[in-house]
């Protein structure tokens, strides 16, 4: 009698079961839509990264994926949400570097970037550019930094929020130039783009802003990536020109919650390697500076690890902080 009662309650216990109902859940995954959660407002640069992808990938893992946009707080509240929903596998997130590389060390967040989420993928790499109003009397970086030295305190770069990669890129150029720029925080880079398109502040390191840049609104100075980008190959780097220190890379990842299913993980990354590869997909991240790029595995985790103490050393030697 005692083993009889006792049964379906030790068989309903949390943890006594959990490797095969993980791997139950896992077989039959994915049961209902997806959500896509985006940690920032449409037209940024994470919502270009997640749009081209949405119906490809819904139709490989048969199944919608539905586009959730929750900015604020330099992408902190759109991460919590996932960080904090059931890892199984029906709530993901789009992230930008700076989530979980750049923030941790600049934000207090209410979850722990290095262990509360479960890496899937790259998903793509950010062509930037140094974008500046037109009314700002220079052309080139090097008249930029005379022209900063000149004029302390005049000018002022928006970002997509506080502790992004947006923020950090102009910060770390700011330390290797020596000269001063005010950052002005936006809830993502699109409203951050209209505020150097209306001359509220002068530039703008974004990928983002190409478009803007090639139609002749704005003014490209440097490139902010590796490479030159495919979109502005006259425009030289800030690291050929000298004036970018030591960071990590810009691009685009896609998360879990912590304990997502090694199984879902699997079936995610084969099926985003098909997907990357789609012409299409490359054609509608081009005009805004993003490129598709598939890593995953060791080689992803290693490189957010490394990232997060690069940028964490920048963080320190540029004194870069939460306005």
């Amino acid at each position: 009698m005692i083993r009889r009662r006792r049964l379906p309650a030790l068989l309903a216990a949390p943890g006594l079961l959990p490797r095969r109902a993980g791997a139950q859940g896992a077989a039959a995954w994915p049961e209902r839509p997806i959500t896509l959660i985006v940690p920032y407002p449409p037209g940024g640069s994470t919502d270009n990264v997640a749009r081209p992808i949405q119906q490809p990938l819904s139709a490989a893992l048969g199944q919608s994926l539905v586009i959730e946009n929750r900015g604020g707080a330099g992408g902190s509240i759109g991460a919590a949400a996932v960080a904090q929903a059931r890892p199984d596998g029906h709530t993901l997130l789009v992230w930008p570097t700076a989530v979980l590389t750049i923030s941790p060390h600049m934000l207090t967040l209410p979850y722990d970037a290095a262990r509360d989420f479960t890496p899937i993928a790259m998903l793509a790499v950010s062509d930037g550019v140094v974008a500046m109003h037109p009314s700002v009397p220079v052309r080139s970086i090097q008249a930029l930094v005379a022209y900063a030295k000149a004029h302390p305190g005049r000018l002022r770069f928006s970002s997509a929020g506080n502790g992004t990669i947006t923020q950090m890129t102009g910060e770390i150029f700011a330390h290797a130039a020596g000269i001063r720029l005010e950052h002005i925080p936006y809830r993502g880079s699109a409203p951050a783009l209209t505020a150097v398109l209306a001359g509220d502040v002068e530039l703008q390191f974004d990928p983002t802003a190409i478009p803007a840049v090639k139609d002749g609104r704005l003014i490209g100075l440097a490139a902010t990536g590796e490479t030159r980008s495919p979109q502005l190959p006259d425009l030289p780097t800030l690291r050929e020109l000298g004036f970018y220190g030591e960071g990590g890379l810009s691009f685009f990842g896609l998360a879990g919650p912590a304990g997502l299913p090694p199984a879902i993980v699997a079936r995610l990354v084969a099926a985003l390697g098909p997907v990357l590869a789609l012409p299409e997909v490359a054609r509608a991240m081009a005009p805004v500076g993003l490129r598709p790029h598939l890593e995953a595995g060791e080689d992803f985790a290693r490189r957010i690890t490394q990232d997060r103490a690069l940028f964490g050393a920048a963080v320190q030697r540029t004194g870069a902080s939460v306005q």
